[in-house]
């Protein structure tokens, strides 16, 4: 697999970051995400179905102040 494709991969969700940093010899998230803008790839998205409370319940610890009040 080139760098192309493991960037790719990673890009489609089909990758981890642990392992595509692996692949690229140890390279930083920083570098991952310089890579991706290179190639024009987008971050992977991660499907929300069926994690939709999961997902409210985090944003609203991360981000108190925009929690909706009782």
């Amino acid at each position: 697999m080139t760098q192309k494709e493991a960037l790719e991969a990673f890009s489609r969700g089909e990758m981890t970051a642990l392992d595509l940093r692996r692949r690229l010899g140890g390279a930083t998230y920083g570098e991952i995400l310089q890579q991706l803008s290179k190639e024009h790839l987008p971050l992977p998205r991660v499907p929300t179905t069926g994690r939709e409370e999961q997902i409210s319940r985090a944003r609203d610890w991360m981000f108190p102040k925009h929690a909706p009040q009782p």
